[in-house]
């Protein structure tokens, strides 16, 4: 006879699965109507550097393409870390052309200062506008991950703007189409996009994870849908089209990560005693990810799903031998599927996985099922 325990579990993952069946033929309904809603929604993923072939082991047809991350901007503005690009990445080039998939390469610079330094300076600006469109020809696209979240100057973002509309005009001058997108943070003291630069991008993906961070004081949702936290999926999405994001162009980032916390309880929103450490949704192999060791999905399982009325968002939580608590938030089915409908509700483009394999498959079936194949 099952513990109360074991029942309990039983029942929350009934509940669970009826909610995913649920939401998963609310999104095929929706994309098989004839002439109705928006285009067939995207799917894109982030391929890192650090898991090198183990695109060899991924299904790839739940994606619409793939983003190379990441080669960084140095201080010259120049494209000084390329993580091996592109000679140590042909096979990958070689697939992704074999399936038709397209292959864009993204480009990083998380620093304020750094951007200060380049982007009001002509010379280094106009230097990493030649490396970029030299990139260009190597890959389906560029993708600008500029994430500059303390104070910089007005002229350096004019300069950024001004950079944004030169790169567009360069790229379409080039042959065959070159996509250009750029990825929209949340949270920052500035805003690097207004309406006349989003107009030059072909996407703009919106940071849908980190409402709360690796050194948050607060444990809490990854990727809030809703609720009563300072950056949420419908805050962020107000936020840009505020900015003139064409909700055509929109995409969501989303995580197929998670952070664990030491707290000083069980509870949502408990004080954080140190910072996270990031976690996986399924618990991979230490040959394929060797820095993070924690599955989501399987502590879980060994502690308890639990989940947040106000956010969607699931966690477990648990004590250790010595007294202190640990909180782990992420994403699972439910929350996912509760997300790609909000996509499609709102008439936005798609999402983006960070990064594609992190879930070991897990999630294949429900992606398949947002495109409607």
């Amino acid at each position: 006879m099952p513990s109360r325990r074991s029942s309990r579990s039983l029942l929350l993952g009934a509940l669970l699965a009826a909610a995913v069946a649920v939401l998963a033929v609310s999104l095929i309904a929706r994309e098989a109507r004839t002439g109705q809603g928006p285009p067939r929604p995207v799917v894109w993923g982030y391929y890192p550097w650090w898991l090198g072939d183990q695109w060899r082991a991924l299904e790839l047809r739940p994606y619409d393409g793939l983003r190379f991350f990441a080669i960084d901007i140095d201080d010259e503005g120049q494209l000084a870390q390329s993580n091996g690009w592109p000679q140590q990445w042909e096979h990958l080039r070689e697939a992704t052309r074999a399936r038709r998939l397209p292959l864009e390469v993204t480009v990083t610079m998380f620093s304020a200062p750094r951007f200060e330094r380049v982007f009001t300076d002509p010379g280094r600006r106009g230097r990493l506008l030649a490396e970029l469109l030299r990139l260009a020809a190597q890959a389906s696209g560029i993708h600008l991950d500029i994430e500059i979240f303390d104070p910089v100057s007005g002229a350096a973002v004019i300069g950024y703007r001004e950079f944004c509309a030169q790169l567009r005009a360069g790229l379409g001058g080039r042959g065959p189409v070159v996509a250009l997108s750029a990825f929209g943070v949340m949270g920052a003291a500035v805003d690097l996009y207004d309406a006349a630069t989003l107009a030059q991008l072909d996407h703009i993906v919106v940071q849908g994870y980190d409402s709360h961070h690796r050194t948050s004081a607060r444990a809490g949702p990854v990727a809030p849908l809703r609720g009563p936290f300072a950056i949420t999926w419908e805050s962020a999405l107000a936020h840009y089209v505020r900015l003139g994001a064409p909700r055509h162009k929109i995409v969501f980032g989303v995580p197929f990560f998670g952070y664990e916390w030491p707290a000083e309880s069980a509870g949502v929103g408990a004080r954080a005693l140190g910072p996270a450490r990031e976690i996986s949704y399924a618990q991979l192999d230490a040959n394929r990810l060797p820095g993070i060791r924690i599955g989501a999905r399987e502590e879980a399982a060994r502690h308890g799903l639990r989940r947040d009325a106000a956010s969607g968002s699931p966690y477990y939580a648990y004590q250790e031998p010595k007294g202190g608590w640990r909180q782990g938030w992420f994403e699972d089915e439910v929350s996912l599927a509760a997300k790609l409908e909000f996509v499609q509700q709102q008439g936005l483009a798609g999402i983006a996985v960070f990064p594609v394999g992190y879930d070991d498959g897990a999630f294949d079936s429900l992606l398949r099922r947002f495109k409607g194949r």
